[in-house]
């Protein structure tokens, strides 16, 4: 029986002891392995290098479509680096597309846009000719084309004016692309075109018996008869024909204002001879009669 106790005492001894030396050996290793690390993030990723750099910052401001920002980050570079081959392949291609853009707007009739981009293009034209010896395009088609932009801007924004029927605005724009573009045929029929319409106006205001109207459309064609005169020649009528009907309309008008004054509608009247007044400022005569019928309302006030 103690041999058996014996035996029993040394198995456990045995096992106890190889127990320990398994957690030794776990803490062991515990304290010689090295914390994994996270991946890296940034594995992958391309790094831009230093002599990228002006050119990363030129595409971003292209891709936001700001040009001017990137010709101007070109021009910066090319002063530090005028022999750098990618910025000046960089600075040429940006060139080339902005001309493209523009010329495609220009026969879009995207006017506006068209002239942005010639003005860009001409503003920075100088420096980069210098810098590129091989661009595909002048500064003289740049002009030419910004021209033909600018008219076509005019061309659009008469036509938009006569279709309302702001004929003062219409006169105005014509008289600035006339300015421009001395003896274009397209500003001549234009101005005849206003000219006809302000006549025909008249006339059918005159039929309507709305005679103030009438007058300012025909006081309107009479004002800016001198100012369009070479486009005069293919109307159907003369500036006599404008001062006849002018004529009928103050006539009408000064009737009328005698009519409310011998009512003793002192404002009515004083309102009608204004509206004669508006096509026909010189009429002393009227002037006049505002005078008297202004005195005896004040009188009346008083």
């Amino acid at each position: 029986m103690r041999q058996q106790k014996f035996v029993l005492a040394g198995l456990l001894a045995a096992f106890l002891g190889l127990s320990l030396f398994g957690a030794c050996s776990i803490f062991k290793h515990k304290e010689v392995t090295p914390e994994a690390k996270p991946p890296d993030k940034t594995a992958g990723k391309g790094v831009i290098q230093p002599e990228d750099q002006p050119l990363a910052e030129a595409n971003q401001a292209l891709a936001a479509g700001h040009y001017a920002q990137a010709l101007d980050i070109y021009k910066t570079w090319l002063d530090r680096q005028p022999n750098n081959k990618k910025i000046q392949a960089a600075s040429r291609e940006s060139l080339e597309k902005i001309k493209t853009q523009a010329d495609q707007a220009r026969i879009q009739g995207r006017y506006n846009l068209a002239i942005d981009s010639y003005n860009l293009l001409l503003k920075n034209y100088d420096y980069f000719s210098r810098a590129l010896s091989d661009l595909s395009f002048s500064s003289e088609e740049v002009r030419q084309n910004l021209k033909e932009s600018r008219l076509g801007n005019y061309l659009n924004q008469i036509g938009q004016s006569l279709k309302v029927k702001k004929y003062e605005q219409a006169s105005n724009l014509l008289l600035e692309a006339l300015k421009e573009n001395s003896g274009e045929t397209r500003l001549k029929k234009q101005a005849e075109r206003l000219l006809a319409e302000l006549k025909s106006a008249g006339d059918k205001s005159l039929t309507d018996r709305d005679f103030a109207q009438a007058g300012r459309y025909y006081g309107l064609a009479k004002k800016i008869w001198p100012k369009f005169k070479a486009s005069t020649g293919g109307l159907t009528f003369k500036l006599e024909d404008l001062n006849a009907a002018i004529r009928i309309c103050s006539q009408q008008l000064t009737n009328q204002g005698m009519i409310e004054y011998r009512k003793g509608n002192l404002k009515g009247a004083i309102s009608v001879w204004e509206s004669l007044l508006a096509f026909d400022p010189d009429n002393d005569q009227i002037k006049k009669a505002i005078e008297t019928a202004r005195a005896q309302l004040q009188q009346i006030k008083s």
